[in-house]
This record gives C-alpha cells, structure tokens and sequence, in this order.
C-alpha cells in the first residue's frame, strides 16, 4: 500500500481525513456503479479512512459535461478533500493526456489522488481474500 502518501495527513482521529470518491460509467450501468461505489466504501475502510463522499457521472462520456466531477473538482480547488479515491484515472477521460491534466489539477490542489486496482489471482487459488485491494497513489505526468 501506498502509506508514505498520508504522511501528511492527520490520522490520528477518525473523521479527520476528508476523502471523496469519484466513478464515471458509458453507458449508463445500472447495477455495476454500486458494485465500485462499495469498493470505494471498503477500500476506505480498510485504510482507517472515513466513508468516501462519493461523486458520480454514469451514462456520461468523458469529452462531455461532467457535473459530478465539476462539482468535486470545485470542492477539491476550495480544500474540501484531503484524499480521492478512485479506480483508475480513465474515470476523468478516455484519452491519457486529458487524464493526467485532471489528474494534476487535483494533486495540485493538495488532495492525493489514490487509485485502487484489484490484484489478479489465479482462479485455481480461490477467492481473493479481503485484503486483495493494491492501492497505489497517481501523480499527473508533466
């Protein structure tokens, strides 16, 4: 896990890490949203971290109006959130550059962006333990 990126982050009670998630779907996914909107929620849990404000943009394609995400990047730019969660950068846009630029604004702003990625294990192994979630933090590339 990526614990030297809350360094700066006062954990010493719970509640006191502001921490958001973001998910962005096309098409619009009815039951799948849920399925990461708890991954999201565990995820925190499993850092120490209080229940994610969760923003969310499904049926919207990136290179169009977001207002789930203009709305937590307007948050993210007043100091509002401290970590974001989310399952990879694609969620901001389908094109890398466009990815890394959100990315970098959010960073910027002072708020880790922390991506979640499922480790793959073989399916002779049997179901993935609890703590399969690797957790690696994004940075925006220059």
């Amino acid at each position: 896990m990526a614990e030297d990126e809350f360094v700066g982050l006062d954990m010493t009670g719970y509640g006191t890490v502001r921490i958001a998630g973001y998910l962005r779907c096309f098409p619009f996914d009815v039951w799948g949203m849920e399925t990461h909107r708890i991954a999201l929620r565990w995820c925190a849990g499993e850092l120490g971290l209080p229940e994610p404000s969760i923003y969310l943009d499904n049926g919207l394609r990136s290179p169009g109006p977001l207002p789930g995400l203009e709305r937590l990047m307007d948050l993210v730019a007043c100091g509002t959130y401290d970590v974001l969660l989310i399952p990879g950068p694609f969620v901001f846009s389908v094109h890398d550059l466009e990815a890394s630029a959100i990315v970098g604004r959010i960073t910027g702003s002072g708020c880790t962006v922390l991506e979640l990625s499922l480790l793959h294990t073989s399916r002779h192994s049997g179901p993935e333990p609890p703590g399969s979630m690797a957790l690696t933090s994004i940075r925006a590339t220059r």
